[in-house]
């Protein structure tokens, strides 16, 4: 191994994820600078993961997550990482959903405590493996396990969320005024998150809207961390149904991912509220995830004549006008 390699490595072998040593910051820096000039080091420093103690392998990968945020190619390190997250998984506690929670045991404790280093590097680079974290997000063995080892360690949230997380583009609808516009949405991953960003990006500009709360909105997006719910400002339909109808909502517990397509869009319809309210806490407007931030914004308001196609697609008649006059 070249000598920066060797440094990173002797410096972080007995670490237990506790607080970096000042021998592992030098490592990471002259790593850091040597990997600037020379991609080969990096390459070098991937091939060799695999073969370090569980400290080594931690500071290591928070090295590459490092390199990573500050520009060098996920694609170099991010299938080493990624394949260290495989092999750790088997090793943490396995917790019996009928069963009480085991306590981990010393090896496991150790492992728990590095795990969450191992963590972030993997969300950085799945952040910028869009191709990949979309193949892992459909493995439901995996977000199993992830979900249940998310009791033991916050690590295993992070990167459960960023499997789940989406962006795309939403077509809204709201079928009593035959208006609708595009809206895009980047890492989201449940409904009620969705519907925040939606509303607080949408405002007033469809029938139904309001002025956004301006706390809602920083929180939707990570910007603040204070513990604010929200409520819905529309019935959430689905494009399968041409009529409002709650066994036919958009659930906010579902995955963004998941809205149904029409014509390959994801597609809303926005109608009156059936319910009386619909609320949701701050707890599903996160976790967020500095390396895959939230956000939605309006791309466009439909025209009249792609609003009115839209409708005629999904059997929605036009808006009737009264048929009683007022004198």
């Amino acid at each position: 191994m070249s000598d920066v390699i060797d440094e990173v490595v002797n410096a972080s072998r007995n670490w237990a994820g506790d607080a970096p040593t000042g021998a592992m910051l030098s490592a990471l820096r002259a790593f850091l600078a040597a990997a600037e000039k020379d991609e080969s080091v990096v390459r070098e420093a991937a091939a060799v993961l695999v073969a370090q103690s569980t400290g080594s392998i931690a500071w290591m990968s928070l090295s590459f997550g490092t390199w990573v945020e500050r520009g060098g190619p996920a694609a170099l390190t991010g299938p080493a990482v990624l394949e260290q997250l495989l092999a750790w998984l088997p090793k943490l506690p396995t917790p019996d959903v009928t069963q009480p929670k085991p306590d981990p045991t010393p090896a496991q404790k150790r492992l728990l405590t590095q795990f969450p280093f191992l963590c972030q590097s993997v969300v950085t680079h799945l952040a910028r493996m869009p191709v990949v974290r979309a193949s892992m997000g459909q493995d439901a063995a995996l977000l199993q396990r992830l979900d249940v080892l998310g009791a033991y360690s916050n690590g295993a949230w992070w990167v459960h969320e960023a499997l789940v997380k989406s962006s795309g583009t939403l077509v809204l609808l709201h079928p009593p005024s035959g208006t609708g516009l595009r809206l895009s949405y980047t890492n989201v991953s449940n409904n009620f998150h969705l519907f925040s960003l939606l509303q607080t990006a949408v405002g007033t500009s469809l029938p139904g809207g309001r002025v956004p709360d301006e706390t809602v909105a920083f929180v939707a997006r990570g910007k603040s961390s204070e513990a604010v719910g929200d409520e819905a400002w529309w019935h959430y339909g689905n494009a399968s149904s041409p009529t409002p109808d709650v066994m036919q909502s958009i659930w906010g517990e579902w995955l963004a991912r998941d809205i149904p397509r029409v014509n390959g869009e994801q597609v809303i319809l926005l109608w009156p509220m059936i319910l009386k309210q619909r609320l949701w806490e701050a707890a599903f407007l996160g976790p967020h995830l500095e390396a895959m931030p939230a956000d939605a914004s309006i791309e466009r308001m439909l025209t009249p004549d792609e609003c009115a196609a839209w409708l005629n697609t999904l059997g929605i008649g036009k808006p009737r006008k009264p048929w009683w006059r007022i004198w």
